[in-house]
């Protein structure tokens, strides 16, 4: 075998420099790589908690003791524990007696996906029907919007409209293919992103008003949840909006 080799280089010896040529270029690819890895971490929740710096009041709405059953899967709720640091989970309630489930799950350091209490699993795991699924965009204060999902579920007699939003760092990715985009291009910046996922709902068949709702519920809930809440909900570089 060594002999054949031999020959080989020796009828085209250029072969050697191809390869050397390649083997700098592989090394030097490394090395870029490694000088790449993610270093700086970009942390939306800097201080405190997200049980105590998401507000009890949001505009009309006012937390109660949780009278519908927020859907989180028993199986769910076990991963949960070991992805997220944090999760926050509350009932609110207009003077209509209508009623909105928030759920904010968090990780300090979510280099991966934020799979769990994703509607589009979680739902369909406690034996919901997605109906509809749709991109929107969540007006926050002029000049920033978020993007999300609005789904259309329905169990039996109960038809429940979700609004989510993921968070990785700055960037709310709308899909899988995004989702992983978005860590990887911040991976290539050298940074950590931080993973928050924000998800409000509302049990109504009426699809358009209670669209409406949560949009306007989602904007009072940044609005209204001091510096540190809003880095939770839709990033640090949006810490202090709507405010003077």
């Amino acid at each position: 075998m060594r002999e054949n080799r031999r020959s080989i280089y020796a009828s085209d010896p250029s072969l050697t420099r191809r390869e050397l040529i390649l083997g700098s270029l592989i090394l030097g690819t490394a090395a870029v790589s490694f000088a790449r890895l993610p270093r700086t971490p970009v942390i939306g929740l800097a201080e405190g908690n997200s049980q105590d710096v998401l507000p009890k009041v949001v505009g009309e709405w006012v937390e109660i003791p949780s009278a519908e059953d927020i859907v989180v899967p028993p199986e769910d709720e076990r991963k949960a524990a070991a992805i997220y640091d944090e999760q926050v989970m509350r009932t609110y309630q207009n003077g209509k007696s209508q009623q909105i489930m928030l759920l904010v799950a968090y990780a300090r350091s979510q280099s991966s996906m934020l799979m769990v209490h994703r509607p589009e699993s979680c739902y369909p795991g406690s034996g919901f029907t997605i109906i509809s699924n749709d991109v929107v965009e969540i007006p926050i204060v002029p000049g920033l919007s978020v993007s999300g999902r609005f789904l259309t579920t329905k169990l039996d007699s109960r038809t429940e409209q979700v609004l989510y939003w993921t968070r990785f760092g700055n960037e709310t990715p709308v899909d899988w293919d995004d989702q992983r985009w978005t860590i990887a291009t911040q991976a290539l910046k050298g940074k950590i992103p931080d993973g928050a996922l924000v998800r409000m709902s509302i049990i109504s068949p009426n699809i358009s008003e209670s669209l409406t709702i949560l949009q306007s519920f989602a904007a009072d809930l940044v609005k209204e949840s001091g510096s540190n809440g809003q880095g939770l909900l839709v990033g640090p570089a949006n810490r202090g909006i709507g405010t003077a």
